[in-house]
């Protein structure tokens, strides 16, 4: 198991982080939905309150359909059931824990815990992680002014302008400088327990799936600032529905597309039969006509031996 956190530090308040990651999550699922094929995309199955023994909060879960994302080849061989990620979800703000599984890689776990606080991304374990996770736990300090950005990104946070005030941010010492900081501290398990692909496929996820995609986003969120900045809970959850809407639109379509192929298959195969029965008729035909030769052939030779 590898294992890492992230510690995020961005120039908004516990509060506003709340309603940002909201946003961010509900417009990136309808957005993915949207431009997924007929039948794909992310379907949320539950949303609803849950209380427990950590807390109280909304669980979520949702399959990611993900087949149209890999290549042709590669979904003949694999069954359908391994072109589907599981998320669950609890989010009991400011704590969160969110788990992904796959149906065909039962061994493979993955998980991020989450807890938000109002500091600079100093506090040495936000997680109450025990001796042994600390003892395994690498931080990387994730910088969304600093760190590099990819050639073609469109949010960059010291260029962009917000209407609210977050943004630009500039300087080796913004943190120090900014009017109010907050950090998501997120302790990230990769376990890929398949002999021969342990480390390289672990590393992998940290790298792509974790590293760049936590810091794509986060500079997502405050350059899209001005969208979320004055949003309600209810604004969210509206967000939330529209998507579900979308995806059973999708499903409807799909099975009404398998319906009509379905017709139209059923009705090819008559067709054929009824070909196949034409060419049979043709046959006989032709075999009766031969016969009828024959039997006039045989009947004039007779005459003919009379005769003589």
């Amino acid at each position: 198991m590898l294992i890492k956190e992230y510690r995020i530090t961005l120039p908004v308040t516990v509060e506003q982080y709340y309603l940002a990651q909201l946003y961010m999550v509900a417009k990136e699922t309808q957005e993915i939905t949207k431009q997924s094929k007929v039948g794909e995309g992310i379907q949320v199955l539950k949303n609803e309150p849950f209380k427990n023994e950590k807390g109280e909060g909304q669980y979520t879960l949702k399959h990611f359909h993900i087949a149209s994302r890999l290549p042709k080849w590669l979904r003949k061989i694999l069954p359908k059931k391994s072109m589907v990620i599981i998320e669950e979800s609890w989010n009991a703000f400011p704590y969160c824990l969110t788990s992904y599984s796959s149906p065909f890689l039962k061994k493979f776990k993955f998980s991020v815990e989450t807890m938000h606080l109002a500091d600079k991304g100093e506090t040495k374990n936000a997680l109450k992680c025990d001796k042994k996770t600390l003892k395994k736990r690498g931080v990387i300090k994730i910088d969304v002014v600093n760190d590099p950005l990819p050639k073609k990104s469109e949010f960059d946070v010291t260029t962009k302008e917000t209407e609210c005030g977050i943004l630009p941010l500039k300087g080796k010492k913004w943190v120090e400088k900014a009017d109010v900081v907050m950090t998501c501290y997120k302790l990230v398990k990769v376990e890929f327990p398949y002999w021969g692909s342990q480390k390289r496929v672990e590393k992998l996820v940290q790298k792509k799936a974790i590293h760049e995609v936590f810091t794509d986003t986060h500079r997502k969120l405050l350059c899209w600032a001005d969208l979320w900045f004055s949003l309600t809970i209810e604004n969210i959850r509206e967000i939330e529905g529209e998507t579900k809407r979308i995806y059973e639109i999708k499903v409807k379509e799909e099975k009404k597309r398998q319906g009509e192929k379905g017709e139209k298959d059923e009705k090819d195969e008559r067709s054929t039969s009824d070909s196949e029965s034409d060419d049979d008729d043709d046959d006989d035909e032709k075999i009766t006509e031969l016969k009828e030769k024959e039997e006039t052939s045989s009947s004039s030779s007779e005459e003919n031996d009379d005769s003589d």
